[in-house]
């Protein structure tokens, strides 16, 4: 009997002890953390009956920016409770969840453990990029950068560089401002919200002509702040292909290396960077006797170089062709792309080309012939 009446007693003061020792076994986030939109507690037994409307919060959630910290909390599970932030936290925000006193689970276990939890938003951070890393670049281009809240300019100037292929130092970004900066966020369709946060949006190009050809690297170096003094402590590097010198290709197909342009397929010019079709159409190709006009394919598709205009990316001359004739292809003068350089191999024109004879089998194309071999 002394023993079961031990037993019974034990087992009443672990029930009683189990009944005081509810505990936090994660809590997140913690500490800096550049993304924040929920915070999640999760206990260690069962906090609430799952689906009790009147189920009390465990926390309050107060952060140095108090429109920042509106949002909502609910009970996930029986032993899970979220808060959701209304929106992300934007920088420099500072938050503190601290245990509601005199929190109890549905059984009656108090809650114990850590009384509050301190997270922050850190500093600014890039959260999208124009153009984007997949597209080759201008020599002079201007990147917009797109924050998680606002940052001050001049810590942009000081912590944001560029990083060439074969420049051993840093090259200092200038800040692009004014009717540049309204025309580029306009023509991105970003003009009304940089207007109401314009710390949001950064504007800025290397501060030297980059090398056609060549890598690159934009920089968002630690130490970008926001007006509060709160600054970013990861470096964040965005690579970039910067596009090839502008060419313009000369093509014809032909019966060997050695040989001249077959005169019934047609001459082709081609051009690795887009030219406005009003340009274009001033290339000519001349023999002594005759000039023939281009015609056009592989049109950009309406992409408008001048009102009324479009960018094209060849031109060729129809066929067919005066056979064994000399011809020389000659570019309009001044004759540049659409973003205004000139061609790279410019000194090879006037270009002389020439026409061969016509193939055998092209001599018959008006009358029926056939091939009969002799020892069938």
């Amino acid at each position: 009997m002394n023993t079961w009446i031990r037993w019974v007693a034990a087992g009443g003061a672990l029930l009683a002890g189990g009944a005081q020792a509810l505990q936090v076994s994660s809590f997140s986030p913690q500490g800096e953390v550049a993304q924040v939109r929920q915070v999640v507690a999760r206990f260690d037994a069962a906090a609430v009956r799952f689906g009790d409307p009147q189920a009390p919060a465990p926390f309050t959630v107060q952060c140095s920016d108090a429109d920042a910290a509106k949002g909502t909390g609910r009970w996930t599970g029986e032993r899970e409770w979220v808060f959701d932030f209304a929106r992300d936290l934007p920088p420099g925000v500072r938050c503190t969840a601290t245990a509601r006193s005199g929190f109890k689970s549905a059984s009656g276990a108090e809650l114990s453990g850590a009384k509050s939890y301190q997270f922050n938003s850190g500093g600014p951070f890039v959260q999208r990029i124009l153009p984007g890393t997949y597209q080759s670049i201008d020599e002079e281009q201007v990147f917009v950068l797109q924050l998680n809240g606002a940052a001050t300019q001049d810590s942009l100037r000081s912590h944001a560089w560029c990083a060439l292929d074969g420049v051993g130092e840093r090259v200092p970004v200038r800040l692009v401002e004014g009717a540049q900066r309204g025309d580029i966020l306009k023509a991105l369709g970003l003009d009304k919200r940089a207007a109401q946060a314009p710390l949001q949006y950064a504007t800025l190009a290397c501060n030297r002509r980059l090398t056609s050809g060549t890598r690159m690297q934009l920089v968002f170096g630690k130490g970008v702040a926001t007006p509060s003094g709160v600054a970013n402590t990861v470096e964040k590097r965005f690579a970039f292909q910067v596009r090839e010198p502008f060419a313009v290709e000369f093509q014809c197909e032909r019966e060997n290396a050695q040989a001249a342009c077959l005169p019934i397929r047609p001459m082709v010019l081609s051009f690795n960077a887009p030219v406005s079709r009003k340009v274009a159409a001033g290339i000519r190709l001349k023999s002594s006797y005759e000039t023939l006009l281009p015609r056009f394919e592989g049109e950009g598709k309406g992409t408008a170089a001048q009102p009324g205009d479009t960018l094209v990316n060849a031109v060729r001359f129809g066929v067919p062709l005066a056979e064994s004739t000399s011809f020389t292809v000659e570019l309009p003068a001044d004759f540049r792309d659409a973003a205004g350089r000139a061609p790279r191999n410019a000194a090879s024109f006037p270009l002389k080309v020439a026409t061969g004879g016509m193939p055998p089998l092209a001599k018959f194309a008006a009358a029926p012939f056939g091939i009969v071999e002799r020892f069938a």
